[in-house]
């Protein structure tokens, strides 16, 4: 009987001590984020404005319409990039001037963001070739594709590669992959890129090849080193070129394509 009494003393004294904790998660706290893309290949700039959601809504992004969204050249001459409704912001023919800067601005809800980036002069790809491996690490066989370009020798140059194999485009920021010349200046590059299996007989490989800025091309390092995994303890957001805390980036690129049918 006392050791029936003795477990039930230890069963209060044990309820006795649970305490309730009270996480703040400052739902009202919401970010802009704010995706520019200028791409000279088409003289298009597009912006997407959406605002941060809370942590236990599982909804899309709310969306930003009434934002004023400019884009000013080296000569400081703005002009308005309109909406486009859904958070989405398009200007057509806006003709690049390759080699200088564009900066675009931002106003939503009384606060002005701005990002600066530089439009690289595009470097140009050679054909893709592909070439047949055995398979690893318990892969199938298959082929590679491989990107082939001659860097030029006296810029510090850096890229992103946009994978499309079969219509399936690979171009979430975290998805893009990324080339630089920090070892290789003014060498001629053939890189294999691998995508989740090798392609096979009859697949279509297409590169879209971007030449960008060093800010770009840290903040889609950093980003598809977030969704790999970083060893980071509290992983954050890649840093980014917008000012006054918002998110997001801006990219002024050039482009050049190609593609190949493995055969």
């Amino acid at each position: 009987m006392r050791k029936l009494a003795y477990i039930l003393g230890l069963v209060v004294l044990a309820s006795s001590c649970q305490k309730v904790i009270d996480v703040d998660l400052n739902e009202g706290n919401q970010n802009i984020v704010i995706e520019g893309n200028y791409t000279g290949e088409d003289s298009t700039v597009r912006v997407g404005v959406t605002l941060t959601s809370s942590y236990f809504n599982n909804d899309p992004s709310p969306t930003v319409d009434n934002a004023l969204v400019t884009i000013t050249d080296q000569n400081g001459i703005p002009t308005v990039v309109p909406s486009a409704g859904n958070g989405q912001y398009v200007l057509s023919g806006y003709a690049p001037d390759y080699g200088t800067s564009y900066t675009l601005s931002v106003v939503y809800d009384g606060a002005t963001y701005s990002a600066a980036c530089s439009m690289p002069t595009p470097v140009q790809m050679d054909p893709i070739t592909y070439q047949y491996l055995d398979g690893f690490f318990g892969a199938d066989p298959g082929y590679v594709s491989i990107l082939n370009f001659q860097d030029p020798e006296l810029t510090t140059d850096f890229y992103q590669i946009v994978i499309t194999e079969n219509g399936t485009s690979f171009d979430r920021i975290d998805q893009i992959q990324t080339q630089d010349d920090a070892l290789t200046n003014g060498n001629y590059i053939q890189r294999p890129l691998f995508l989740n299996e090798l392609s096979l007989l009859g697949d279509t490989i297409s590169y879209e090849f971007r030449t960008v800025d060093k800010a770009i091309f840290d903040y889609t390092f950093q980003a598809a080193d977030i969704a790999g995994g970083s060893n980071s303890a509290a992983p954050g957001n890649p840093i980014t070129n917008w000012d006054n805390g918002a998110l997001g980036y801006f990219n002024a690129y050039g482009v050049s394509r190609d593609s190949v049918v493995i055969q």
